[in-house]
């Protein structure tokens, strides 16, 4: 089997973004979960950040390293604008608990028992 890279990806929106990014993403995404939160920051720091609204989406999912630059490249394109609040980013899994483990992560359940 050829080396996989895999990485974290996980996005923070405002509210009722979220499902529209996911589905977006969706040829490039596996094992998501999104879950409603609130911002707890400063009105200065909302501010300077732009993210207005305190009610937010986050959106966690694992990707393969080859389409990170594909999902930013279509966040940017189609989500973020000057003052958002579209947040995203990615960290590398350095190791998962076997095959099975990384099979379900990578979205290949079809073949799973």
């Amino acid at each position: 089997m050829k080396d996989i890279l895999l990485e974290l990806l996980i996005i923070v929106c405002p509210h009722g973004k979220g499902e529209k990014i996911l589905k977006t993403l969706n040829p490039y995404i596996n094992f998501v979960s999104l879950i409603r939160g609130k911002g707890t920051a400063s009105s200065e720091i909302v501010a300077l950040l732009g993210l207005g609204e305190p009610e937010k989406d986050m959106l966690f999912a694992f990707c393969e390293k080859k389409n990170v630059d594909t999902i930013y490249k279509t966040l940017q394109e189609q989500f973020v604008t000057n003052s958002n609040g579209v947040i995203a980013m990615t960290i590398p899994v350095a190791a998962v608990g076997g095959n099975l483990t990384l099979q379900v992560l990578l979205g290949n359940t079809k073949d799973l028992v």
